[in-house]
């Protein structure tokens, strides 16, 4: 029965005795040589009136940003203790993140200011150096102690149990001694002056150093604070007066209440019950809270490196391809993946032909097409060399049929020249094409000379608040895994993925990982290349005969194709666990149907997964990628006609890895359509650019057409630009641009709310001579045109071949390009020119289907109110079919 009572009384004794020990230690009355303060009583204070405020009014300057705040070192406070000061943050357009363990040096990354407050374990060796590079560059550091915060920890032996209280040494100080600054094990008290009791210390005018963050101050008041030692690179910003004494010490005077260090970057305070209401409005508290925050939200002098990105963007960013390529579907496919990247960083993507001020840039490109940054490459002391200069297809063309003519020249000039002359001749041309023969292909700098392939460049160049960051490779492949190294880095909590690059502060040179890479002339993002059908054909047929298709061990074909790593079957109701790896995928196999399924994935917090699933002949059917880490994918009411099977594939949009869960279950019902009663059109009529005729537009067949909907009409030469606010809710688009040409054409803000528009999904009918996405391609005026010999349900009613006269000559853009494209994806031609042609001419109107946004697309490139009426109203009543918007 004694040891019961024991362990209780031990127990209440652990209890009470910190507070206890903590209370005589705080307020201990008994000081050699000087006054005796008053006794101390935690009732008699709370009833004591504090001082009336300062008649200070905050005006914020409102920025945007972030703050990190310590919660990774036992940190002994609450958010509710620092509210006065999270609010003047947010009024600065600025908020607090926690920092909860991990690497301190990515956390740091993001964010403008790191604020440390009352930590009871120390920092470890690296995230003190993570702290002095975050420092040195610019960034804001705050440290706040308080002598009522510290560790309390019980040693036990076999026959002594001891409470041993950690007061000297401060974890804090294992930080600020990087700054010249030391936390005492102490606390200040003056019993002449103080508000409302000793340990109250009022700091009066005079006290005050000549800084930003003192400015105005006459009186403040700390209660209950460590005195600091501030070396030679600190200053004090504060120090009590003649009366002021610590509890550790024999003398008063000079006792250092808040200092500053780091070239004004580095912050120290002995209080945080100052931050605490009532006592954040004494005096002039509230004015020292606000500059506390203009202080940890000054951006002005902060520094960044590469590894950085993209936070170091401030302004409006655009996306520019050095050498201005014809841009296809795998630049825009490029193009969307960083607009989704930016956006998860708070940042918006745009693409521009050209730079402006008060923006900041990505450039991508060749080595080849470079001349755009040529400016930010030399100031970077890079040089570029590749000798003999290469050249494009068209340019070698040329340069063969050149060189042809100069070689029959050369030929007749040997034939009539000594035989001695001919042979020194030969020797000397052989001697050229051997010099010819040693190419150079070299990027020179401050890092040495590296060869163009298989290395990537990227450069952070800054100008004032202009940032622009150059991401050069020597192929498409190449500047494709350096654009991956980027969308690696814009995670905030992202390993860096520079780690294998050859790097400077602004400066990396990467592998591209990519073999025997050729130095490409030009980038090419789409279209296919010219060649011989007769001889693809033969090649295509030995081929066939000669290789049979690998399979696995059960003599099925593997999905390698996919890019992805064979897990095995799954089936209806089961569901499998599973981690990638760095840069892999999981593909599983489906054979249950015939079915209606419903497929989920879930992915863990390292992990932002996508979801696809592919027909037996590795066609897409459907993909899911609308949520960001640790989110959900779904693919509901998948119709899986047959047992056949169908491939399920797993993938990280990061290529980072992480594990995750997969299920497959029966939907239980019909897939359903998703565009039916509730559609809601809006018809944008883009009037405001440049007329290429008599300035006409289709509204009025258009509004006539849709007038079984809901239908909002924008004219933009009366209502304005267009923006996302406006399309809300709406599921269908109709976009008419009459025979206008939008000067600012793919370019332009129109353009760019319509793409973030369709990402989300549903249609888009596109008709006008010279859409913003077609600016600047060949026209030829149309007063004719035919019907493809297409047996689609969009050609319903017509005869292939049929040919029509419009009711005015317009000017038609002609894109072969873009048309090819919508054919690949199983688009479908729709009318062609000029008339008669039978297949050989262009495409003047055509449909297809993005299955991965679940977005379809109906482009008649000239404005459809010249159409006659009836086959205009069949088109169009075929095409409302065709969307489903029955």
């Amino acid at each position: 029965m004694r040891r019961p009572i024991l362990l209780l009384l031990i127990f209440i004794l652990l209890l009470v005795t910190p507070s206890a020990w903590r209370y005589f230690q705080f307020y201990r009355l008994s000081q050699p040589d000087r006054e005796m303060p008053t006794a101390y009583d935690p009732l008699a204070v709370q009833l004591v009136a504090t001082p009336a405020s300062s008649d200070y009014v905050d005006e914020p300057q409102v920025g945007d940003g972030l703050i990190l705040l310590d919660f990774a070192h036992n940190n002994d406070f609450t958010l509710e203790e620092i509210g006065s000061l999270d609010g003047r943050l947010a009024q600065r357009g600025f908020e607090i993140v926690p920092f909860t363990g991990g690497d301190l040096q990515t956390a740091l990354r993001s964010v403008n200011a790191f604020v440390v407050i009352t930590p009871i374990s120390s920092f470890s060796q690296s995230e003190i150096l993570a702290i002095s590079d975050f420092v040195d560059r610019g960034g804001k550091l705050l440290m706040v102690g308080d002598p009522t915060r510290f560790e309390v920890f019980f040693e036990e032996t076999e026959f002594s149990f001891e409470i041993v209280f950690q007061r000297d040494e401060l974890p804090l100080n294992s930080i600020a001694n990087e700054f010249d600054i030391i936390f005492n094990g102490d606390y200040l008290y003056n019993t002449i002056e103080n508000e409302g009791n000793f340990r109250n210390i009022i700091v009066n005018e005079g006290s005050f150093e000549d800084t930003a963050v003192t400015d105005g101050l006459e009186q403040v008041v700390l209660y209950g604070a460590h005195s600091l030692e501030v070396g030679p690179s600190a200053t004090s910003l504060f120090v009590g007066d003649e009366n002021t004494w610590s509890s550790d010490t024999d003398r008063p005077g000079e006792l250092t209440l808040a200092a500053i260090s780091g070239n004004e970057r580095v912050m120290a305070l002995g209080d945080i019950h100052f931050l605490n209401q009532p006592y954040a409005t004494v005096l002039d508290n509230g004015r020292f809270i606000s500059q506390i925050a203009d202080f940890l939200t000054n951006t002005q002098q902060r520094d960044f490196v590469l590894a950085d990105f993209p936070y170091f963007f401030t302004q409006d960013i655009h996306l520019i391809y050095t050498g201005s390529p014809e841009l296809g579907p795998d630049a825009f496919d490029e193009i969307i993946q960083l607009q989704d990247a930016f956006r998860q960083a708070g940042q918006t993507l745009s693409l521009a032909a050209e730079p402006t001020a008060n923006s900041d840039t990505l450039y991508l490109g060749l080595y080849n097409q470079a001349d755009a940054v040529a400016e930010l490459l030399a100031e970077a002391d890079l040089t570029i060399v590749i000798e003999p200069p290469l050249e494009t297809d068209d340019e070698a063309e040329e340069s063969e049929e050149e060189a042809e003519s100069e070689e029959e020249e050369e030929a007749e000039e040997e034939a009539a020249s000594e035989d001695d002359a001919a042979e020194d001749d030969a020797e000397d041309n052989a001697e050229d094409e051997e010099v010819e023969d040693e190419l150079t292909r070299l990027l020179e700098s401050t890092l040495g000379k590296v060869q163009l392939s298989g290395t990537s460049l990227i450069l952070l160049h800054e100008n004032g608040d202009d940032r622009s960051v150059v991401v050069l490779a020597a192929s498409a492949d190449g500047l494709e895994t350096a654009v991956n190294r980027l969308l690696n880095l814009i995670p905030a909590n992202s390993e860096d993925s520079l780690s294998d690059c050859l790097l400077q502060s602004h400066l990396a040179l990467c592998p591209t990982g990519l073999s025997n890479e050729a130095v490409e002339p030009e980038l090419l993002t789409g279209g296919t290349a010219e060649i011989d059908d007769e001889e693809t054909d033969e090649e295509d047929d030995e081929e066939i005969i000669d290789e049979e298709p690998p399979t696995d061990e059960d003599g099925e074909e593997p999905t390698d194709d996919l890019n992805a790593v064979l897990q095995g079957p799954i089936g209806l109701g089961e569901t499998v666990d599973g981690a990638l790896a760095d840069m892999e995928s999981h593909s599983y196999l489906f054979s249950d149907g015939p079915a209606t399924i419903d497929i989920s994935v879930n992915g863990d917090s390292e992990m932002d997964a996508v979801l696809e699933i592919y027909d037996p002949e590795n066609a897409l059917i459907d993909l899911a990628d609308s949520t960001f880490t640790e989110g959900t994918e779904e693919l509901l009411n998948v119709e899986i006609p047959d047992d056949g099977e169908y491939t399920i594939i797993v993938r990280d949009f990061f290529n980072d890895g992480g594990g995750y869960s997969l299920t497959v279950t029966s939907s239980g019902e019909e897939a359903v359509t998703p565009i039916e009663t509730e559609t809601k059109v809006f018809l944008f009529v883009d009037d405001d650019g440049n007329p290429l005729g008599d300035g006409i537009t289709s509204q009025a067949v258009l509004e006539e057409a849709f007038g079984a909907f809901e239908t909002t009409v924008w004219v933009s030469s009366t209502d304005g630009p267009l923006s996302l606010d406006v399309l809300e809710d709406h599921t269908f688009l109709v976009w008419d641009t009459g025979d206008y040409e939008d000067p600012d054409g793919f370019f332009g803000p129109d353009t760019e709310v319509i793409f973030e528009f369709l990402d989300e999904g549903g249609g888009l009918l596109l008709t006008g001579s010279m859409p913003g996405l077609f600016s600047g391609s060949p026209t030829a005026d149309l007063s004719e045109l035919a019907v493809s010999d297409t047996d689609d349900p969009l050609l319903a009613g017509f005869d292939g071949g049929e040919i029509f006269s419009l009711t005015a000559t317009v000017p038609a853009t002609l894109s072969e390009i873009f048309a090819e494209d919508f054919l690949e994806d199983e688009g479908v031609g729709l009318l062609e020119w000029p008339a008669g042609s039978e297949g050989d001419g262009s495409l003047i109107a055509f449909a297809g289907e993005d299955p991965t946004l679940d977005q379809k697309s109906m482009i008649i490139l000239f404005p459809i109110a010249l159409l006659p009426d009836e086959p205009r109203t069949t088109l169009l009543e075929n095409a409302i079919a065709w969307f489903g918007l029955n």
